[in-house]
């Protein structure tokens, strides 16, 4: 098997025995808490970050569906990827294109940190608009100055601004 293939079964597992769960479990859990004084940073559901979504993005109404927009459908179980799971940032090593993006180009990168990793795909087609296939998985290593989060994302149908 090889390391691509391995690594990405490593990260599979990960997702369907330690995230999804989680998101079951917030799906549940998160929108009780957010009748209660709940900063919505703390736990493995919160985002340390950002909280309850404060003014973060500017939705036409204010309070419980934001907050629940931001936290359960958006940023699900944020902590948990981003603290609980992440690796301290060290020393790494890129193979391909860093330099694309949903935003940016199509192309592939892989990045190696010690016994971590992150792979980026993102191919363009054209079908009902400009799209690609957008696949991210292992750990966001590349362009963080901040602990690397666990990052398992399979778009097919993402939109495409790139060039």
């Amino acid at each position: 098997m090889t390391t691509l293939a391995l690594n990405s079964l490593i990260s599979l597992t990960l997702f369907i025995v330690i995230i999804v769960p989680a998101i079951l479990v917030s799906n549940i859990v998160v929108p009780i808490m957010l009748f209660t004084k709940w900063d919505g940073k703390t736990t493995i559901f919160g985002n340390a970050k950002w909280g309850r979504a404060n003014n973060h993005f500017a939705y036409a109404t204010k309070g419980y569906w934001q907050e629940f927009n931001w936290l359960v459908l958006r940023n699900p179980v944020n902590n948990l990827v981003g603290r609980t799971l992440a690796v301290t940032r060290r020393a790494a090593h890129v193979i391909g294109n860093p330099n694309i993006g949903d935003k940016i180009a199509g192309g592939f990168y892989r990045v190696t940190m010690g016994k971590y990793w992150e792979y980026y795909w993102i191919k363009p087609y054209n079908l009902f608009g400009r799209r690609c296939i957008r696949v991210r998985i292992g750990w966001k290593i590349y362009n963080s100055d901040t602990p690397s989060a666990f990052v398992f994302a399979i778009n097919p149908f993402k939109a495409y601004i790139g060039i």
